[in-house]
């Protein structure tokens, strides 16, 4: 049986072509060494999550899990650097680590953007940093006072003026790479042959009986050498939190739910809402959407409506409720037009990256190699010197 089909727009491949050509003329400048790739190699060791498709993949829940496993073999201080998309500052900034749950109300969603913002939140050992320059970025990491042990890049696989020690290239079961095309015609940034830079490659978003077949078409059509290992990745659901107290939590089953998600697919999400609660109804933004006053009294007005005019289908006299993503909890938990009444019936849905196949040994392994590599480090009190 084939893997899900991919809509592309054919008849959009003439663009397609001329886009390519741009990417393959940027791909020959850096082969040549016309525009330079920045190694930290001797320094520091630095991976880069990225896929060669727009948006997607899961990159910042697979970010999360490296930033656990090495956090939970004693690495630290960890950063995490990234453009920070959609955000509304410029330059580099940089979110330290702190005492105590509480963030500092001076880092915002605004800031960061919403997937740094909301690894800020979620990690107080974390450094946090944004730089749409990541050489720069990385040069100010580690002139920090305690500069960090490891370097996570997210979504990088197209910035190569960095080279990274180690890439993790996504892509998602429901949009595989050898199914798509160059934009605009598809969803692709680069040809699939920029697998190529990839150390290994992650297929994200599985189901969780993957079979065996499948798995043997995603080997035999992905150009992969012989040293590019292929993991299977998922996603599964924790505990609600409570976006006003930041406490996990649950709520009951029989609890009217409206889902609010600003993310690219919320399917999967409506799915799961769905089987385990009463799902009243979705309302669907664009990814990273910045939400305005209005779009928050149109939700307040959803769930009022829900309370005042009958719509309520069980009789337990519970309120109805909002279930986001982390990414969107990010965007609203500061909002000025969420008012502290509608914060408490705000419920966080996390998500987290569990490995298919028993092979999360093995991506672990060859993650922690890496970082373990003997190198010079930082020397303090002298000029930063980088490799090439």
């Amino acid at each position: 049986m084939n893997l899900p089909k991919v809509k592309n727009y054919t008849l959009l491949a003439p663009l397609s072509g001329l886009y390519g050509l741009g990417v393959w003329v940027r791909k020959k400048l850096f082969d040549w060494g016309q525009i330079k790739s920045t190694s930290f190699e001797d320094v520091v060791p630095v991976i880069c999550v990225g896929n060669l498709a727009v948006g997607g993949t899961g990159k910042t829940p697979h970010t999360e899990y490296l930033v656990n496993l090495l956090h939970r073999n004693g690495y630290g201080p960890i950063a995490v650097l990234s453009r920070g998309y959609k955000r509304r500052s410029e330059g580099f900034h940089v979110a330290m680590p702190r005492v105590g749950r509480e963030p500092d109300p001076k880092i915002t969603a605004n800031l960061l953007g919403d997937e740094p913002y909301q690894l800020y939140r979620k990690f107080p050992f974390l450094i946090v940093a944004v730089d749409a320059r990541r050489v720069h970025g990385i040069e100010a990491l580690l002139k920090l006072d305690a500069p960090p042990q490891v370097i996570i890049l997210d979504d990088a696989m197209q910035h190569r003026r960095v080279k990274p020690g180690l890439t993790i290239c996504l892509s998602s079961y429901n949009r595989i790479l050898y199914k798509d095309m160059l934009l605009p015609a598809g969803r692709l940034r680069e040809p699939i042959s920029g697998v190529a830079r990839a150390d290994m490659i992650v297929v994200t978003k599985c189901p969780k009986a993957l079979r065996s077949e499948e798995e043997t078409e995603i080997v035999a059509n992905l150009p992969t050498r012989l040293d590019q290992p292929i993991f299977y990745s998922a996603f599964r659901y924790g505990m609600l939190v409570n976006l006003d107290t930041l406490e996990e939590c649950d709520i009951d089953h029989s609890t009217e739910v409206l889902i609010v998600a600003g993310i690219a697919d919320p399917k999967v999400m409506e799915d799961y809402v769905h089987t385990h609660y009463r799902l009243l109804d979705i309302m669907s933004y664009g990814d990273h959407h910045h939400f305005t006053e209005k779009d928050i009294q149109t939700i307040q007005a959803r769930l009022d409506d829900v309370n005042g005019r009958g719509y309520v289908s069980n009789d337990s006299g519970n309120r109805a409720v909002i279930i986001t993503t982390e990414k969107d909890a990010a965007r609203l938990v500061n909002h000025p037009a969420v008012t502290d009444e509608l914060r408490k019936r705000i419920y966080i849905l996390p998500t987290e990256v569990y490995f298919l196949k028993n092979h999360a040994d093995r991506f672990d392994k060859i993650v922690l190699d890496y970082v373990r590599k003997p190198r010079a480090g930082i020397v303090k009190g002298s000029n930063l010197t980088i490799g090439k």
